[in-house]
């Protein structure tokens, strides 16, 4: 986060704004921020029943999701009787885990829960789910290309993965990549041995991790096509051309499910217009039955897998793509995840043990709307 954060002092009053917005208008509360114990404040909440419940208060700049149990430890030791974190900006999975260890929090970006026994409190709000105080783009984002490079290895790899063996898979030197490893250990996306290598990748969190950064829709350049034939003719002579080719999103997404064939399908090729003429597909402003893509970097045609002809994008990229796709494809994405948490993802040629540690067990989120600037492929 950047010199703009918001300070502590400016977070607890915001932080405490919001808390008593949500509460009865004929409840009252009062803050001491001088409290000498572990909480940075302390709220008292009482009713007019006489109902009473302190809340230990502690701030946060910013808060790494690996922290937290140390974090709600050092909390708890406050006399208080329910405990809330509050920071600019609390992360989904950090949520998640304050979750998890019965702590509450508040954030500026509306982010809030809040539960009490007596009185009777249980309050819980979303709000974003990016930080508008992020680093630079280039600090931290995995949108570059090497960045999807090193989560494309660490989705489809073997492991456990050294940060050489990354950097050489990547094309990137093994600084930037002990620098990513360290932002994808602290997100509790991976675990790795002291100074060592890459021993277990939890999988969906890492996916939908690179997907907020990645944005299908406007990473690519999309061509719009349509075929006289609709889309089995598209498929058939796709198959039939021999061109290098890689399905994805919603016609990936049918191919693993066995489900029908989505209206337009969507395909990664080199050099979108000579693929159409050899297709024989003509430009379609509307009407379109096929989507050329062509991908801003090569990764997405590593680790294909073949049916009935046809190529298909790597799993993590296929999900990635539902992700940021127009509806239904996050609804898609969704069931993939759950697939890969329970270990019956199906249809790729000796897939990885879907049981093993590579897989996190954390509920997928797919309910980030994605860019509308792309056919529902």
């Amino acid at each position: 986060m950047d010199n703009n954060v918001p300070s502590d002092n400016v977070v607890l009053r915001h932080a405490v704004e919001q808390i008593r917005r949500v509460l009865p208008s004929h409840w009252t509360s009062t803050v001491a921020v001088k409290t000498n114990d572990a909480a940075d404040a302390r709220l008292t909440i009482k009713t007019p029943a006489g109902a009473t419940a302190a809340l230990a208060i502690g701030a946060r700049r910013q808060l790494d999701p690996r922290l937290v149990p140390d974090v709600a430890d050092t909390l708890r030791t406050a006399a208080a009787d329910a405990f809330v974190v509050i920071a600019p900006f609390l992360g989904a999975r950090t949520r998640e885990r304050l979750v998890e260890e019965g702590i509450g929090f508040v954030d500026l970006c509306g982010n809030m829960r809040l539960v009490l026994d007596r009185p009777t409190v249980l309050i819980s709000s979303r709000g974003d789910d990016r930080s508008p105080w992020a680093t630079p783009r280039s600090a931290r984002s995995l949108h570059a290309p090497k960045a999807c490079r090193i989560v494309r290895a660490l989705a489809d790899g073997e492991l456990p993965l050294g940060v050489r063996q990354l950097a050489a898979i990547a094309g990137t030197d093994p600084g930037y990549v002990s620098r990513l490893l360290d932002l994808f250990h602290r997100e509790e996306l991976l675990e790795r041995e002291p100074r060592g290598p890459v021993v277990a990748v939890h999988l969906a969190r890492l996916i939908q991790r690179w997907a907020q950064d990645y944005r299908f829709a406007e990473a690519h350049r999309f061509v719009a096509l349509a075929h006289p034939h609709g889309v089995p003719g598209a498929l058939a002579r796709l198959r039939d051309a021999g061109v290098p080719h890689a399905l994805t999103a919603r016609a990936a997404a049918a191919a693993l499910s066995g489900t029908a064939l989505p209206g337009v399908v969507a395909a990664y090729v080199d050099n979108p217009e000579r693929v159409a003429a050899i297709l024989g597909a003509e430009p379609a402003e509307s009407g379109a039955n096929l989507m050329l893509i062509d991908a801003f970097d090569p990764f997405v045609l590593d680790g294909t897998w073949e049916a009935s002809g046809l190529r298909y994008a790597a799993r993590a990229q296929i999900i990635a793509d539902l992700l940021g796709s127009p509806a239904p494809g996050p609804a898609q994405a969704a069931s993939l995840l759950r697939d890969v948490n329970m270990g019956t993802l199906k249809g790729f040629p000796s897939p990885p043990a879907m049981g093993s540690a590579r897989q996190s067990r954390a509920a997928p989120d797919a309910s980030a709307a994605p860019p509308a600037n792309v056919a529902a492929v």
